[in-house]
């Protein structure tokens, strides 16, 4: 009979669909998160190995006794500050693109969650339809 088909199958098909899809999309996400992990690390370990080149140049500074020394020293000292500062921006380039993908992962995992809630409210409905159906037939049985 026609009555006997559950009107929302395609709906649940769609809903279950578009979980897979949301468990997709957030593997996809954190993945590039991890990335983008890697990546701040390596940004960080240049950036401190920077810091001590800087350091470095600026205690060296001290043991030179002639001019000509102490403005090589200065020149060097100056080109270290550039590195540094390069390095940091890198650092902080690579720190606010994972925290954008950080951003993306939450929304994966929000429409991931939206997506299981939809798909559980379908779930429920059907199970309540298969009930009446059963205890339709058990009322025309007797």
């Amino acid at each position: 009979m026609a009555e006997d088909r559950y009107r929302l199958g395609p709906l649940r098909d769609v809903r279950e669909r578009a979980e897979a899809v949301g468990r997709g999309n957030l593997a996809t996400k954190i993945g590039d998160a991890s990335i983008t992990a890697v990546v701040v690390a390596d940004a960080h370990t240049r950036s401190a190995a920077a810091r001590a080149a800087l350091d470095a140049a600026i205690a060296a500074i001290s043991s030179k006794t002639t001019a000509h020394e102490r403005v090589l020293v200065d020149r060097f000292i100056a080109r270290r500050r550039r590195e540094l500062a390069a390095a940091r921006d890198e650092e902080l380039r690579a720190e606010l693109a994972h925290e954008r993908r950080q951003t993306e992962v939450d929304a994966a995992r929000l429409q991931l969650a939206r997506a299981r809630a939809d798909r559980q409210v379908i779930e429920r409905h059907f199970e309540r339809w298969r009930d009446e159906q059963k205890k339709r037939a058990d009322n025309a049985a007797d």
